[in-house]
């Protein structure tokens, strides 16, 4: 695709994420992954210049400057390839509000012939952030050609493969990096890209579980997500109950409100009231604006309180019915009493 039409495209994703939902999905997933997977020694070989998260990056107001100092040399020469690139990248540490300016320098700079395998994992940051997800692959892709032993960027690749429905692609991106270890949440997400692709994944888990500690938990949350999908909620129930109740442990391995969720709903469908109460009791304090447990949390109130009622009324019946029992035994006792005195 021609650079022109990669701008166009650019454009619209970007008008149509950021009116539909105020911030860009892929930069949520984006950020979501690096509170993840840390890795560190990406690889060797790449640029000592090549700033990737906020702590690395040049002090906004210092890029300002710079940016501003480089627009007088791109007035005078439009095509100079070296200050385009370095625009791109100072937009890019400027944030997501900068990624479409960047992005059309970046590949403005690559078309005049830029040769810096630093850009392959800028563009594909700055694709998936505005919902790209298969121009953001193919950078990731170009980038790994380079530099096939950066971890960071092949999860990133793996993930975002997942995400666009490519589970082969996610798949053997997962395999490559349990290469280097069985890593337990790469070993989760590899059970449920298998899954998704209608393979056997029962080796898989059963390697998670066997690792015990958070791989046992994360084997948990993956048994009960894959029934819960298949609405076997009798077998989603039991696990999904078992990692709710260790999440608090589980080092932030999880989304704790959607594991929550996943586990009311499915106490609830097999009849476990009481379960399903607790477990929307910590939603809410989790997340009290949770739309469907906040909906199922109050109707379950509702049918507690009701229930409540019910058993008050039935106790003060069982009272009363008590009490004149004692009453006309003591009549009787009395009466009994009392003809033989008579006698």
């Amino acid at each position: 695709m021609s650079y022109e039409h990669r701008a166009h495209a650019v454009k619209g994703a970007a008008s149509r994420i950021l009116h539909s939902y105020g911030a860009s999905l892929g930069m949520l997933l984006f950020f979501a992954l690096a509170a993840l997977y840390v890795f560190t020694g990406r690889t060797g070989g790449i640029q000592k210049d090549f700033p990737r998260t906020a702590p690395e990056f040049m002090q906004a107001a210092k890029a300002e400057r710079r940016l501003a100092e480089l627009q007088p040399a791109l007035a005078a020469s439009p095509d100079d390839m070296r200050a385009l690139a370095e625009a791109g990248r100072l937009k890019f540490q400027l944030g997501q509000p900068r990624y479409v300016e960047a992005i059309a320098d970046l590949e403005r700079a690559r078309a005049l012939g830029l040769a810096d395998a630093r850009t392959f994992y800028y563009l594909g940051v700055m694709y998936q952030a505005v919902g790209l997800y298969e121009f953001s692959a193919q950078e990731y892709r170009r980038f790994l050609n380079n530099f096939p032993d950066d971890r960071e960027a092949r999860m990133l690749l793996a993930k975002l493969s997942y995400t666009a429905g490519d589970f082969p692609g996610a798949i053997r991106e997962y395999e490559a990096l349990l290469k280097a270890g069985q890593d337990p949440v790469l070993l989760e997400n590899l059970v449920l890209a298998r899954w998704k692709n209608k393979q056997d994944y029962a080796p898989a888990l059963a390697g998670l579980r066997a690792q015990g500690g958070a791989g046992a938990f994360l084997a948990d949350c993956a048994e009960g997500r894959i029934n819960y999908e298949l609405k076997d909620f009798a077998k989603a129930a039991w696990p999904l109950k078992n990692a709710a109740g260790a999440a608090e442990a589980s080092g932030g391995f999880v989304d704790l409100p959607e594991l929550l969720w996943m586990a009311a709903d499915a106490a609830n469908k097999t009849k476990d009231t009481d379960g399903a109460y607790a477990l929307l009791q910590r939603l809410m304090t989790v997340n009290p604006d949770h739309v469907e447990g906040r909906s199922l949390f109050a109707k379950l109130e509702k049918a507690r309180a009701a229930a409540e009622k019910v058993r008050v009324a039935a106790e003060k019946a069982r009272a009363a019915t008590a009490e004149k029992a004692r009453i006309a035994a003591e009549k009787a006792a009395a009466k009994a009493a009392s003809q033989q005195k008579k006698k």
